[in-house]
This record gives C-alpha cells, sequence and structure tokens, in this order.
C-alpha cells in the first residue's frame, strides 16, 4: 500500500474527488475553470480554492496542485487543468484499495467526521491533562505539597510569581483529584491516570492541536513567571493565534459537519453567533448571492481579518457586525443558526440559545459545537489552559443547553451526533 497516498487521503473531500474524477473522464485533454465547475456543480471560486489554495487555507490543508494531483497547462493567455500521472495513480490506488468509503474527510460522511471531532477533543483533554501534570513537575508542585500544609504556605513554597494563576492550578488538581483540600490545607494525593489510545482511532486524530496546547502551555509558563497578569490569548491582541486555531483542521471538520447537518446550501439564510474570522469567507462561498451570511462576533480584529476575506473575494452577501452575542436581537428568519464554541464565553448561556432560537423559522435549525463536559472527563485541564482567556468561563454541559432550550417555549426536535454537537430543528 503507497503510505504517500495515505498521507494525501486525509486532504481530500467528496468534493475534491468529485473534481479529480471528471478530469480523468476527459483526460488528457485539459479544462478551464468554468468547464471544471459546471460538470461537478459547483461554483468556480469553489473550484479555484481546491485546485490553487487561498490565502487563508491552513498549513495543514493543501490544494490538489500543491499535492501534485492536478497539473496547470498554459496556453495562449489562459490557465487550464489536467489530472497528472500522480492524480492518476491515486486514483487507481482508491480503486485497488476499496478505500472509497473509508475517506476520513469525505464531505458527506457525517459519521465519520463526528468521529474525527470527538476523537481529536478527546486527545485534547489528554494533551491538557498531561501538560498541567508537566507543569506540576516542572515548578515542584507536587514537592510542596508532599505533606499537608496551609494554602497559604503552599503558595509562598512554590517558586512561581504569579500567584493568581497559581491558585488556579492548585484548585484545578483539587477538581481533577490531584491534590485534596480542607480546613485550609492542601496536600497531594497518588496519582493513576491511565491514557488509551487506540490503534485504530490515531487515523482519527487531528494532530494540528499538538503545537496549539503545545503554544498554550508556553503561554501558562511565562505567565507563571510573570507578576503581573499577561493576556496572551485576547482576541484582539492575540488574534493571529486565534486565526490560527480557527484555521486549523479540526475547526474546518466541525464547520463541514455544521454545514451538512444544518443543510447549508446556495441560497441559504444564515447566523452565525461567534462567527470568527475564517468562517464568514467559508460559508458565506457557500450560500452565494442569492443567500444571506450574517456574523456577529464582539473581536475588533478577528472581524477585520474576516471582512480582508470576504472583500477579496467579492462576497457582497456578507455582513459583518461587531457587537456582543449576548446584545444580538436577530430580526427575520434564518434557515440555520451556528453556534460553535462561543457559549463557554458567555454567562447566560440561557439568554443566547433564547436568541438564537427565536431567529429561526418554522424547520430552522439551531446547530451547537462543544466539547459538551458530562463527555469529557477531566476537561478541568484544558479549561486552566483556556482561563488564560479573561472571557472564558467553562465549557457547557448538554444537559444545560437542553433547559435552556425547553426554557425558551418553542417546539423543536433534538438530535445528537457524537460527544460534541446538537442539531435543534424548530418545529
Amino acid at each position: 500500500m503507497n503510505t504517500n497516498f495515505l498521507n494525501t487521503l486525509r486532504y481530500i473531500g467528496k468534493n475534491k474527488l468529485r473534481l479529480l474524477r471528471y478530469l480523468a473522464r476527459i483526460y488528457p485533454s485539459p479544462a478551464y475553470l468554468s468547464e471544471i465547475a459546471k460538470a461537478t456543480n459547483l461554483s468556480i471560486q469553489e473550484v479555484k480554492d481546491m485546485l490553487l489554495g487561498t490565502a487563508s487555507i491552513h498549513q495543514d490543508d493543501k490544494s490538489l496542485v500543491d499535492l501534485g494531483l492536478v497539473d496547470i497547462v498554459e496556453g495562449e493567455g489562459f490557465k487550464y487543468y489536467r489530472l497528472s500521472e500522480e492524480g492518476k495513480n491515486f486514483l487507481d490506488f482508491l480503486k485497488s484499495q476499496n478505500v472509497k468509503e473509508k475517506l476520513l474527510f469525505q464531505k458527506n460522511d457525517v459519521k465519520n467526521l463526528v468521529r474525527v471531532l470527538d476523537t481529536t477533543l478527546s486527545f485534547a483533554v489528554n494533551l491538557a491533562l498531561l501538560n498541567l501534570l508537566k507543569l506540576g513537575l516542572e515548578y515542584g508542585v507536587f514537592h510542596a505539597i508532599n505533606e499537608k500544609k496551609h494554602y497559604a504556605d503552599a503558595l509562598v513554597d512554590i517558586p512561581v510569581r504569579n500567584k493568581v494563576l497559581l491558585k488556579t492550578m492548585l484548585e484545578t488538581y483539587t477538581t481533577l483529584g490531584f491534590a485534596e483540600t480542607a480546613f485550609n490545607r492542601i496536600w497531594g494525593r497518588s496519582i493513576h491516570y491511565k491514557l488509551e489510545l487506540d490503534i485504530g482511532s490515531i487515523s482519527y486524530l487531528t494532530l494540528d492541536v499538538i503545537p496549539i496546547f503545545d503554544r498554550m502551555l508556553e503561554f501558562v509558563e511565562v505567565s507563571l513567571n510573570s507578576k503581573s497578569p499577561i493576556s496572551f490569548m485576547d482576541f484582539d491582541e492575540n488574534a493571529e493565534f486565534w486565526d490560527m486555531r480557527l484555521n486549523s483542521q479540526l475547526t474546518k471538520i466541525y464547520r463541514t459537519i455544521i454545514k451538512e447537518i444544518g443543510g447549508i446550501t446556495r441560497g441559504k439564510k444564515v447566523l452565525d453567533l461567534g462567527c470568527g474570522s475564517v468562517s464568514p469567507e467559508e460559508i458565506g462561498k457557500i450560500v452565494g448571492y442569492e443567500g444571506v451570511y450574517t456574523g456577529v462576533d464582539f473581536s475588533h480584529n478577528l472581524l477585520n481579518i474576516a471582512k480582508r476575506r470576504v472583500k477579496r473575494n467579492g462576497l457582497d452577501w456578507v455582513t459583518l457586525k461587531e457587537i456582543d452575542v449576548q446584545k444580538v436581537k436577530p430580526k427575520g428568519e434564518y434557515d440555520v443558526v451556528i453556534v460553535s464554541f462561543l457559549l463557554e464565553y458567555i454567562p447566560n448561556v440561557q439568554h443566547v440559545i433564547n436568541s438564537a432560537v427565536n431567529a429561526l423559522g418554522e424547520g430552522g435549525k439551531l446547530i451547537i459545537v462543544e466539547p459538551f463536559r458530562e463527555n469529557y472527563p477531566g476537561i478541568e485541564a484544558w479549561e486552566f489552559f483556556e482561563k488564560l482567556t479573561k472571557e472564558f468561563i467553562k465549557f457547557p454541559s448538554k444537559n444545560e443547553i437542553i433547559y435552556s432550550l425547553e426554557s425558551t417555549g418553542r417546539t423543536f426536535r433534538v438530535e445528537e451526533f457524537g460527544k460534541s454537537v446538537l442539531a435543534i430543528e424548530v418545529l
């Protein structure tokens, strides 16, 4: 089995495969963008993005030309595209290995995508736990609380300048069972931690979460050694870091899940609460000029990044609003409302859920993507690192969301997809 092609699989979705198969049918003739778009029922911009990539593509994604599967043919002042020898070999590989149905990133294979999402989020929790244990060993925390000690004495004895962050770390250890507290005393407990990584699940991981968590670990280490609080993960001051996260393979996957479950296609009206810097361009292209995309976010700098991308692509139908989602009063009936990795920053979850549901017409869908805390034991470790963002509160529970939905007074149907996705249809 060609291991290089196995690696290539991670970049190939259903639409890219459709494009490759069209070029295979007309081989050796090349085709230009509009021909490919018409034959594959895709927009010209979508075809261009898949062939050449866009400026917003993350380093963990690759275009068909980058992968060597398609060649650019120039002639008479025009660019054409033809399946390369490597592309033919790749399609032959798919047939010979009967892996057509095993592609992890098929756009319509929601089941596989949900498995990737859940597996990666579980892995993220484990990364956070390991990094938290590493901090405790590196800074002598476990040595300092080896015996019962007054909480204040422990804070003094541990050689860390940022005592506020240290206190939060000790509280997290207690929550996770790595330490105990009683009567203003704290002491360590034996740590029994078992990391299970099923060999069959490795192919369902998006490994670019590793550098993200490494970066957050660096932020915490610098913060621990700084007397005054440092906001390394501010949405505006560190918009570049957040844009990197929003461009990760993991976020691409859950946006694809949202598009598939929500039925987001051309002509749809979409409200995206906490839209960030990437979704406006990505989803705006899908709804097209016949549709509506309204993105709401309170981060000025993230919205500026989004606005540049929207303008570059001429997406005039995309509207971006700089406002706190808690103050949003949607007008009109949207087909889909998106809430992804937002509720952990919201003090009043019920209010936002109510606004989201009120924005939907009959048959409309609210798609929520979150690592629901009851499904991810040890998620408090991840939350410790996220608290470097001052707005962060905690990841929501599924039950909290269901209760909020019931309080809206609307009739709805809830469908669960794995451990991290809820689709709510208003009846």
